[in-house]
């Protein structure tokens, strides 16, 4: 156990957090000065060269400038640094900034052309330079409040009610991440120390009962509370949000029930009530639009660059053995609404039905062009086509055939779940090894833990790294066959 954990944090009567009261206005002061970083480092890399400052670069910052601060929130970048690493802060924002500079220059292409002011130097190092000033404002401010916390400034006095084995993994944690500017000031339970429901390993960090949790919250000897109580304890949970709500606190509840961790939960009102949906797409509003954003945004560059590659498979395929180009089949997508998945052709049947049969190794359908499109993974080129119409995202669940997700969604739980988002081209399963066919349940499971996971975890740096170790493991694949 962290030493920290051992005795609660020292009780200071004054007011320890100066910055929360002004939280709202530091949220706007820093998209504020996010976009003047944008626009200033375009600025200052044209005078130094000498390019001057046209037109197309004060656009090209807008562009920019609005497609960051809009993608940045849809992926908690403006939210509170208290719970997050600098380095996990640090990739959100370089995510960000590379999929929000590849909209501003296809849209400077494409609606207002490359003029003489944006040469192709020019933008590489703007690309590259503002990345750094937007990480590095961030790395200095969070230096400028950990210089406060190490004076005794700016952190929260935090108590955690419950001996819960979920209090002693908020404890651990807090002790571990002292970035996060929280004290850890001890458990409180109304349960006796020698009550067997309270773990022994709690015993160390309790400090009183809910009476004196209420008098230290009254005293300003703790600023923030977390609550562990299950959600079986419905009444002791109101009544303690009742009696803190006198108090100057900020009171969390940390739930117990396995949906919120193995689903994607999200608050939602219902007039004046609150409600909870734990079985929902993560891609609504803002993040919906980063995504689709990023989707469009790549498979177009991808297809500009392997158009070349299509066409000459395209031949090869067409003269290699008789039957059409493209293999199409239909399977379920986003909310499990069919479409016509592309492929190029890579046997001699064109199977789409409820006896669909699962390829397997030295499979004697396979052509013997279609083999090395197989292994290579170039018979799934034509599905950026599928992205780019909107069936598909780069990155999400592999769509499996139509009769695999009939035999499949009874047996294992949750799996209906994988199309609450669009299906992807490469995802997080096949990252982790299952790729090619599932021919036993136990492949499949580990397939759509893999999926599930990806939808609870998804972000913008995600997408990004999932795509870069796509590309660094390479597609060709020993199951692929």
């Amino acid at each position: 156990m962290n030493p920290e954990l051992a005795s609660p944090a020292a009780k200071p009567r004054q007011s320890l957090g100066h910055i929360r009261p002004y939280s709202a206005q530091l949220v706007e002061l820093m998209r504020a000065l996010d976009a003047a970083l944008i626009a200033g480092s375009l600025w200052f890399i044209a005078a130094v060269s000498g390019w001057g400052h046209g037109q197309h670069n004060a656009a090209l910052a807008a562009i920019a400038a609005v497609a960051f601060i809009l993608i940045a929130g849809s992926n908690d970048v403006y939210r509170s640094w208290r719970s997050e690493s600098v380095w996990l802060e640090t990739g959100r924002v370089v995510g960000c900034w590379a999929l929000a500079v590849a909209i501003a220059l296809a849209a400077e292409l494409l609606l207002l052309g490359l003029g003489p002011d944006l040469p192709r130097s020019l933008a590489w190092a703007w690309a590259l330079a503002t990345p750094v000033l937007l990480a590095g404002s961030r790395i200095a401010i969070r230096g400028s409040l950990r210089w406060a916390r190490v004076r005794g400034h700016n952190y929260r006095r935090t108590a955690v009610v419950g001996s819960t084995s979920m209090a002693l993994r908020i404890a651990q944690e807090i002790g571990a991440a002292p970035w996060m500017g929280l004290k850890f000031a001890g458990c409180y339970d109304d349960r006796k120390p020698v009550d067997e429901r309270v773990l022994p390993e709690a015993l160390p960090h309790l400090r009183g009962n809910i009476d004196d949790l209420v008098r230290a919250a009254h005293a300003g000897d703790v600023d923030r509370v977390y609550i562990t109580l299950p959600m079986r304890a419905e009444l002791r949970i109101k009544s303690l949000v009742d009696r803190l709500s006198e108090t100057p606190v900020t009171v969390l509840y940390v739930p117990d029930f396995f949906l919120f961790t193995m689903l994607h939960a999200q608050w939602e009102h219902v007039g004046s009530s609150h409600a909870v949906n734990v079985v929902t797409t993560p891609f609504l509003g803002y993040s919906g639009w980063t995504k689709r954003a990023e989707d469009i945004v790549l498979s177009s560059l991808i297809l500009v660059l392997i158009a070349l590659p299509l066409l000459v498979i395209a031949l090869a395929v067409r003269l290699s053995s008789p039957g059409p180009v493209l293999f199409r089949q239909r399977r379920y997508g986003l909310n499990g609404k069919a479409f016509e998945i592309w492929k190029f052709r890579t046997m001699t049947v064109m199977e789409d039905g409820a006896d669909f049969v699962q390829a397997r190794q030295a499979d004697p359908r396979v052509t013997r062009l279609g083999s090395f499109l197989r292994r290579t993974s170039l018979d799934e080129l034509p599905q950026f086509i599928n992205v780019l119409r909107g069936d598909m995202s780069i990155v999400g669940p592999r769509p499996h055939p139509m009769a695999l997700d009939e035999q499949h969604k009874q047996l294992i739980p949750h799996y209906w779940f994988r199309h609450k988002i669009r299906p992807g081209i490469t995802g997080l399963a096949q990252i982790n090894g299952y790729r090619g066919p599932t021919d036993t349940l136990d492949k499949m499971e580990g397939r759509i833990q893999y999926d599930i996971e990806y939808i609870d975890r998804w972000s913008l740096l995600l997408d990004l790294k999932i795509i870069v170790l796509t590309i660094v493991r390479g597609f060709v694949h020993r199951n692929a066959f």
